[in-house]
């Protein structure tokens, strides 16, 4: 029949294949508003959470604190505002939602595909799918012990280019640190300071073993110490697996013509060189706009990947977020003058050239080495 006071209804933050609401009592209705609770839910203000059935199936009395023993059923409107003194709402359709899918691909069993809808709130919308992702993998997974996680996936945004993940954790913590890489950017995003971002869906495949995947970077070399301008050499790496197996890794690099001097060449784990570049050229400060947000988070730096990265001495600068290596000193000399003006910062160092080595491993590690380029 219809709602009436008195009645339990029901507060929905996460639905499909796992669900997460809260049920409380009708104060009043009049025509089509509802008002609830009688205190606030969070005291959130304004929200668009579904309004729904709910059933109490028993009482847990307690001189601490009783408890009701209830579940939410369909919905059957849209509460707007949590605030002190009630939860209010309106009868009829409920609110946009955002919907999740998550593929599980364990290798041991058939692929599993699971599929949620989540609140579309700043608050709630990370927290719901980082429950979603942790209960999902630890219903069909090994909670304790080692074990390797591999992620790729999209989350699509509304006028934005979407967010691409792809990477890979490892060890005692593996579901922890994918969901919480998931859910990273989603959460910078939706508090961003620039403009408001909707979240359109997530769509997520998670591949797993019950065994630590994880290579520590040993060393590196180059058998020609003093390698010419223009030519190719091969740089070696040599990687140690987890229980001690020696893998050797061997990365084409091609000398720029016009490199000189002293250069260092870095390999580093993605971790690492990560942390590197965002304290140099992508700290939040220098971020100015979401598109900008978005291409950083894009191009971070994955934990399977070994990164090399041929560096000289000549200075550059950030410019409005967008780093600028090589540059002439006329030009450092004039943007210096806009030092205090915000929109510049100053690059130590010059990117030469970059590359990536994929592997099957959580790789760990950094070194560099030395070159002294020949123009013979």
């Amino acid at each position: 029949g219809p709602l009436k006071p008195g009645d339990a209804v029901g507060v929905a933050f996460l639905t499909g294949d796992l669900q997460l609401g809260g049920t409380g009592t009708v104060t009043h209705i009049d025509g089509d508003h509802v008002y609830a609770f009688g205190h606030p839910m969070y005291n959130l203000g304004p929200t668009e959470f579904p309004m729904t059935r709910a059933y109490v199936y028993t009482v847990l009395p307690s001189l601490f604190s009783s408890m009701k023993l209830s579940t939410t059923g369909e919905v059957i409107g849209t509460f707007l505002q949590d605030r002190a003194t009630t939860i209010a709402g309106r009868l009829g359709p409920g609110p946009k939602l955002i919907p999740l899918t998550l593929t599980l691909d364990s290798g041991r069993a058939p692929k599993r595909t699971f599929t949620f809808s989540v609140v579309n709130d700043q608050l709630f919308t990370p927290l719901m799918t980082y429950a979603s992702i942790l209960n999902t993998t630890g219903s069909y997974e090994r909670q304790f012990g080692s074990a390797t996680f591999q992620v790729r996936g999209t989350a699509r945004l509304d006028k934005h280019e979407p967010i691409t993940y792809d990477n890979i954790f490892s060890g005692e913590q593996a579901a922890m640190g994918t969901a919480a890489y998931i859910v990273g950017p989603i959460t910078y995003l939706m508090g961003n300071d620039f403009e408001k971002v909707d979240l359109r869906s997530v769509d997520l495949t998670i591949s797993t073993a019950e065994e630590p995947k994880t290579a520590t970077l040993e060393r590196i070399w180059i058998d020609d110490q003093r390698p010419r301008a223009g030519r190719t050499v091969p740089l070696k790496m040599l990687l140690r697996t987890y229980r001690g197996e020696d893998v050797l890794r061997t990365l084409p690099i091609e000398i720029p013509a016009n490199a000189s001097g002293t250069l260092s060449l870095v390999v580093s784990d993605g971790a690492r060189l990560g942390q590197a570049e965002q304290r140099e050229t992508r700290t939040p400060s220098q971020l100015r706009s979401v598109d900008q947000v978005i291409r950083s988070l894009n191009k971070g730096r994955r934990n399977n990947t070994l990164y090399v990265k041929l560096v000289g001495s000549d200075a550059g600068a950030i410019i409005n977020g967008e780093p600028l290596s090589a540059l002439p000193p006329s030009v450092l000399g004039v943007l210096e003058g806009d030092r205090n003006g915000g929109t510049f910062s100053p690059l130590h160092g010059a990117t030469i050239g970059e590359w990536q080595l994929p592997t099957d491993h959580l790789v760990n590690g950094s070194r560099s080495i030395t070159l002294t380029i020949s123009q013979n």
